[in-house]
């Protein structure tokens, strides 16, 4: 009976959707058994961390039935009760909707699942250290995630629990790689201070691990390929090697740019190649750039060996591409200031050696580029070597410049003789100067001819009249020097103008600035001295008038040799006189000023001449004169073979001069001078009138013994001279012979005093008579 009821009830398709309803509640029942069951196997691992590896599998077995069921079920809904959807939609669809979130719910399941398979095969991986699959695997786990939290089932409790396994798995990795790491890279790096920096890298050694891919069965080191491989997956990799290039930086490749005796060697050691620094006998105080290029190659080919020659999957960004960004920009800059500059010619015969620099600089570029570590980019080394020229004129102008000022530092003391009778040639010959680069140029006939005819009327000239020629003096022997750099720098100027125009300018203009330094830096280094000393200073006035000599005919010299534009009359040191003649004016006028302050200083202890009959006042005014003469003869001394013999003489009868005006002006204003008086003050100029021509030795030497040549001579340098021999005149003579020299105004006293001086005389030194009187009325008539 019940079959042949089976039989009507599945004929209208009754019993089929009753038994779809129950088989599909039924499933909706396991799922939900079997989520939970999964959640708190889940959970009690990673949340509450209980071992479950039985009841893991057996979930596992019943999931993967479950799911079979499940895709029976949907087969036979789609195959047998599609077809009948018509008659019972509403019924039908609610049943879709029901199996629709089961499936959810399983693909969830799944991916579960999933993530749980990955985190157990991590977990062999990292114990095998295979660091790429372990890598794989969190990656793999990372995007499952994703794609939960993107179908909206973020706030799951098993995915957040999931995710902070994830964290503690990929850190773990990150400190297992970094562990790795330091066994594969060892660095031994001694750290004691009192080390100098060839101690310091002799001692110093790096060691690469050279285990392969068939040496898994050694246990503790790991092979560089899968770490460096795995770093890169979780992008640690370009952090690990900026350190090491750093690293490498500091502790090898600067060592060995600026220590010339220290060279790499690779050892090789069981399951590593160690990097070592051997010393050579050496006796270079700086690399060449050659032995330079070696040894920076063979480090770096140690390093393509081992490490740096990985293939990582990114042919656009190699690992020596990644190393040489972090590292290029400073080592080159490194080179360049450690050793190329070094290697610049000091000289014109050294700069066409250089070509050999260049060469071994492009072939060092190309082995860079060969093992990638230039790939695409352009090489500041070449660019450095390649503006040789520009680099040789700037290091040439600072060696001079910096030659230059050394000597204007140096002591001004020791002096040389110049403008001797016979060192009187007008200028230099440039052409012996030259070599035979003059004899190359047209018109060499003519120029001989034109500069015998200017020599003939040079040696015809007197010696004060010609402007070419330099009176005999005494100048130190650092401008002596200056000049001749000078002249030697414009030479080798002259030599490179064909070759190097641009450096036989900046030559040229080397040289100006080195006379401009010369105008800044004397007078402010030597500023004290040249107030303290009057012979520094003298020489110092030397110094300057002998470089504007010079300096009137130097840029004419030349002119012919240099290159355009200078050759255009732009080549020449006049504007430059001027300026130096003021400065070395200035510093004797000073010196001058200083002088007459201390002369004038040593008069007031005279007491304006005041009672000098009285033992204790002449002895005053004879003490302060002396002091006066004693100072002029001292400078005197100082001067007199250092300054041209005008200037000598200029000089001292200036000062000479101050002291007699301050003399003259305290007597004639005495109102009263007894005959005792007189006598004393005619005693003390006395003094001074013999004592005095004696500082003009050079001029009145062979002439001691003729006065009036003395007079003469003194007179021209001495303004005061004549009326302070009226004064000295006027103290030991009568009213008569007054009267007689003042001669209405006309006499050598008319000369020299005004009526209202010589009346204050004549009061001060007669007693008021009938005869002073009368020769007061003569002169007051006058």
């Amino acid at each position: 009976m019940s079959s042949f009821v089976t039989e009507v009830l599945a004929t209208t398709g009754r019993l089929e959707k009753d038994d779809l309803v129950k088989k599909t509640g039924k499933l909706s029942k396991r799922v939900e058994d079997i989520k939970g069951e999964i959640y708190e196997t889940i959970t009690q691992r990673y949340v509450d961390f209980v071992p479950s590896m039985n009841t893991t599998l057996d979930l596992t077995t019943r999931v993967n039935t479950l799911v079979t069921e499940v895709d029976n079920l949907n087969n036979k809904i789609q195959n047998e009760v599609q077809a009948q959807l018509s008659t019972s939609t509403s019924e039908f669809q609610d049943l879709q909707t029901q199996l629709r979130r089961t499936n959810t719910v399983l693909a969830v399941l799944g991916s579960l699942y999933e993530i749980q398979q990955a985190l157990d095969s991590h977990h062999n991986d990292m114990d095998n250290q295979q660091f790429i699959s372990a890598a794989a695997r969190l990656t793999q786990i990372q995007q499952i995630m994703e794609e939960l939290q993107e179908g909206g089932y973020c706030e799951l409790k098993i995915l957040t629990a999931l995710g902070i396994e994830l964290r503690v798995r990929k850190e773990n990795l990150i400190h297992t790689l970094g562990e790795a790491w330091a066994k594969a890279v060892v660095w031994n790096i001694p750290r004691a201070k009192d080390l100098n920096d060839e101690d310091r890298l002799l001692k110093t050694e790096l060691r690469l691990t050279t285990v392969t891919a068939e040496d898994a069965t050694l246990p503790g080191t790991p092979r560089m390929t899968t770490l460096v491989r795995a770093m890169k997956d979780m992008n640690v990799l370009q952090e690990k090697l900026k350190v090491f290039a750093r690293r490498c930086l500091e502790y090898i490749f600067l060592p060995l740019v600026v220590l010339p005796n220290v060279s790499p060697k690779v050892v090789t050691m069981m399951q590593s190649e160690a990097l070592h620094f051997d010393k050579q006998s050496s006796s270079k105080e700086t690399v060449v750039p050659t032995d330079l290029y070696f040894k920076i190659n063979t480090v770096l080919e140690y390093f393509n060996k081992h490490l740096l020659g990985i293939d990582v999957g990114t042919p656009d960004s190699s690992l020596m591409t990644m190393f040489s960004d972090y590292l290029w920009e400073d080592l080159s800059q490194a080179i360049i200031k450690g050793c190329l500059v070094h290697s610049i010619p000091r000289t014109s015969q050294e700069l066409e050696k250089y070509m050999e620099v260049i060469t071994a600089t492009e072939e060092f570029v190309t082995s860079l580029e060969n093992l990638g570590f230039l790939h695409g980019k352009e090489s500041a080394l070449m660019r450095y070597v390649k503006e040789i020229n520009v680099h040789f004129a700037n290091k040439k102008c600072q060696d001079i410049l910096a030659f230059a000022r050394d000597l204007m530092t140096s002591e001004m003391l020791d002096t040389v003789q110049v403008g001797a009778s016979d060192d009187m040639a007008p200028l230099p010959n440039i052409r012996e100067l030259l070599g035979q680069q003059t004899s190359k140029k047209p018109k060499v006939k003519q120029e001989e001819s034109t500069t015998a005819a200017f020599e003939a009327t040079f040696d015809s000239m007197p010696e004060l009249q010609c402007p070419f020629r330099l009176p005999v003096c005494r100048i130190s022997v650092t401008v002596d020097k200056l000049v001749k750099l000078a002249y030697a720098t414009l030479c080798e100027a002259s030599e490179v103008t064909t070759s190097n125009p641009g450096c036989a300018v900046q030559m040229f203009y080397a040289v100006r600035d080195m006379f401009e330094l010369f105008m800044e830096v004397v007078p402010c280094y030597h500023e004290e001295n040249l107030k303290k000393l009057p012979h520094l200073t003298a020489v110092h006035y030397n110094n300057c008038f002998y470089i504007a000599h010079h300096l009137l005919t130097l840029g004419h010299q030349f002119l012919e040799h240099l290159p355009k534009p200078l050759a255009n009359s732009f080549a020449t040191f006049v504007d430059q006189i001027p300026v130096l003649r003021e400065l070395g004016t200035e510093c004797l006028l000073q010196q001058m000023r200083i002088q007459r302050d201390q002369v004038l200083e040593y008069l007031v202890g005279a007491h304006n001449f005041t009672n000098v009959a009285e033992d204790y006042n002449r002895g005053n005014a004879e003490k302060a004169v002396k002091k006066v003469l004693h100072q002029l003869t001292h400078l005197s001394k100082v001067w007199q073979d250092v300054l041209p013999t005008n200037i000598y003489c200029k000089a001292l009868g200036s000062l000479l001069n101050s002291a007699i005006q301050d003399i003259i002006g305290k007597v004639t204003a005495l109102e009263d001078i007894s005959a005792d008086d007189a006598a004393q003050l005619h005693s003390l100029c006395g003094i001074v009138k013999e004592r005095a021509p004696l500082l003009f030795h050079p001029v009145v030497k062979e002439d001691t013994k003729n006065k009036k040549a003395v007079e003469a001579e003194v007179q021209l340098y001495v303004p005061q001279w004549v009326k302070f021999s009226e004064l000295m005149t006027m103290l030991d003579a009568s009213l008569q012979d007054i009267a007689d020299r003042w001669a209405d105004g006309k006499g050598p006293l008319g000369h020299e005093f005004t009526a209202m001086e010589v009346r204050g005389l004549v009061r001060a030194l007669f007693q008021n008579t009938d005869r002073r009187a009368a020769v007061l009325a003569k002169i007051k008539q006058q």
